[in-house]
């Protein structure tokens, strides 16, 4: 089971006797920590259950984040569904304000989400801000809305640093990020959490707790991939999914199931389509043309 917990306010925890926490055991009180020797632990919901994981420890301090680690409401994942625990709070329409999260009226074209490319099934679409064999320096992604970030990962691929994000806000909503290369100092704190980036080792670290974002913050200030070498790879470009936690897609592709995770995929949503955009932003990028020509997709009507 994957579970996403959110804190409005931080709360003092108690600590548990070393003797009590060993990772991998049972604890009793969700966001409750402890140290088992050198290591931090944090109580986490898993398969059911309450168990000891090691948390996430900042690589310059040496210590456990500062972040709020009371859980008021959590979207848990199992069995094909996101459930809330708790009464979410209404959603905002649009759940992404005009500019909130990057600037359309500068891309040059986008990739359909729920389309399959380079042999998988990618829930996700993207943005692009250069033509093939072009870099464009400079483009910014920020926060959207207020949430949280629930998973964050980085790695390098032939020497060039990327990271992406999940950011999650507490009416159900998810946004998801790749590809982006320069990060912000608040977001360079969350990715040190993690660890070293290794060559294209790209796999999810889940938050635990959660990081707390502002509407509006930035995540990023350079995105894509400046090295000349490969022109394949060359560009200004993001990841972008956006999901809807409250309901499955109605139906879903029928391939979005074969090779991509059902929490994503059977979630995810055409962004540019409905009103999850402002008008402005909408409009501009449904007119923008495809990236690579491919118009297929799972989840988008066909222009």
């Amino acid at each position: 089971m994957f579970v996403v917990a959110v804190s409005i306010a931080g709360v003092v925890l108690a600590q548990v006797p070393v003797s009590a926490a060993v990772s991998g055991g049972p604890c009793s009180k969700l966001g409750a920590k402890a140290k088992s020797g050198a290591a931090a632990l944090v109580c986490v919901k898993s398969g059911g259950r309450l168990v000891w994981r090691r948390a996430n420890t900042s690589g310059a301090a040496g210590k456990v984040p500062s972040v709020p680690s009371s859980a008021t409401w959590q979207w848990d994942h199992a069995r094909s569904a996101w459930t809330p625990t708790g009464a979410p709070p209404k959603c905002t329409d649009p759940i992404i304000p005009a500019g909130g999260l990057l600037d359309f009226g500068s891309a040059v074209s986008i990739l359909q989400p729920g389309q399959s490319r380079g042999g998988s099934f990618k829930p996700h679409g993207g943005v692009r801000w250069s033509n093939y064999g072009e870099y464009v320096s400079g483009v910014r992604i920020t926060v959207p809305f207020d949430g949280v970030v629930t998973k964050a990962w980085h790695y390098t691929t032939g020497g060039t640093y990327q990271f992406g994000v999940d950011i999650v806000n507490p009416c159900g909503f998810m946004v998801r990020l790749g590809h982006l290369r320069t990060p912000s100092p608040a977001f360079s704190t969350i990715l040190a959490t993690l660890g070293s980036a290794a060559p294209d080792d790209s796999r999810e670290t889940l938050l635990n707790p959660p990081v707390t974002v502002k509407a509006g913050a930035v995540i990023a200030t350079e995105v894509g991939n400046p090295d000349p070498s490969n022109p394949d790879f060359l560009g200004s470009y993001i990841d972008f999914g956006l999901l809807d936690l409250r309901s499955p897609n109605t139906p879903p592709g029928a391939s979005s199931a074969t090779n991509a995770a059902n929490e994503y995929s059977l979630f995810s949503v055409c962004w540019y389509e409905a009103e999850y955009l402002a008008a402005a932003d909408r409009m501009i990028a449904a007119a923008l043309p495809f990236s690579g020509g491919d118009p297929s997709s799972a989840y988008c009507r066909r222009r």
